[in-house]
């Protein structure tokens, strides 16, 4: 006995404060394991900014179309948003060029999501090499002679063309309005004499890589004709004077258009929707606005 208490007592008293201090320990072990599992549970909600990345990211659309359609496609395009709310805050970067050099662009990894040319045969180059999927034609264009609203040459004729002197601009070999310049000169030669593409060719000062080049160069008088498609003439509205070129001595087929989503396409499903309004009455009207023909 210890002050009249019995020695054995106080193991007994330990006891319940290590019981005591032991729940208390094994509350701070759950508080731990809450703390842990709501840690693991954090990574699923860092998903939501990668969709919101995405979704901003396809609200651009890279259209790489032929110089000759730089009037009518801004036009579609909002009319396409009109039509379609769901992509009214699609913003269409449009790259206007030679044929050529946007196919070469493509090749070279450019970011387009949709390609217009104005030839056949650069639509099916791309497609051949599996950079675009198959190509729809989608209208058709005729070429045609504008000079100076003044007509300083004097040239009232397709004949007068070829008179010494006269400065004429043309399409670089390499660009659809180039080669179809080439085949209507080749075709009004069986007309005019066998040596008529080659005084047309002889009064040649300028042979540009896109059409709106020729167009500019015969607004400013730099030269006193410009082989162009019809529907540039109508863009240049009263700035220029036409002559007609008779349907007899057009290529045959006629300029074609294809286009097609580009395989690297970022804009989702906004490239093949434009390619289908396009396609469709409302961008056909447009389009024949312009004076471009129907898709064949």
């Amino acid at each position: 006995m210890i002050n009249g208490r019995d020695r054995t007592t106080l193991p007994i008293g330990l006891l319940a404060i290590i019981l005591l201090l032991s729940l208390c320990l094994a509350g701070c072990g759950s508080t731990t394991t809450t703390a842990a599992a709501t840690t693991t549970a954090a990574p699923t909600t860092t998903a939501e900014p990668s969709t919101t990345t995405t979704a901003a990211a396809a609200t651009t659309c890279n259209v790489f179309a032929a110089a000759s359609l730089s009037k009518a496609f801004p036009d579609i395009q909002t009319a396409f948003k009109k039509a379609n709310p769901q992509y009214a805050n699609v913003e269409f970067v449009n790259n206007f060029q030679g044929t050529d050099a946007l196919v070469a662009q493509i090749e070279q990894g450019a970011p387009a999501d949709v390609f217009a040319a104005a030839s056949t045969k650069y639509g099916k180059q791309l497609a051949d090499k599996g950079l675009t999927e198959a190509p729809l034609n989608f209208c058709q264009n005729k070429l045609i002679v504008i000079l100076p609203a003044n007509n300083p040459g004097g040239i009232t004729s397709l004949e007068d063309l070829v008179a010494s002197g006269k400065k004429i601009a043309i399409g670089s070999e390499t660009v659809p309005v180039g080669t179809y310049t080439r085949t209507v000169l080749k075709n009004l030669s069986a007309s005019f004499g066998a040596d008529y593409t080659d005084k047309i060719m002889a009064n040649v000062v300028t042979q540009a890589e896109k059409v709106t080049a020729i167009t500019s160069s015969v607004t400013l008088g730099e030269v006193d004709a410009g082989f162009v498609y019809v529907t540039d003439a109508t863009a240049a509205k009263d700035k220029v004077t036409v002559l007609d070129i008779p349907n007899e001595f057009q290529s045959d087929p006629l300029p074609t258009y294809p286009i097609a989503v580009v395989k690297t396409n970022q804009s989702g499903e906004v490239a093949q929707a434009f390619i289908d309004f396009v396609l469709g009455d409302e961008g056909q009207k447009i389009l024949q606005r312009y004076d471009f023909l129907p898709k064949p």
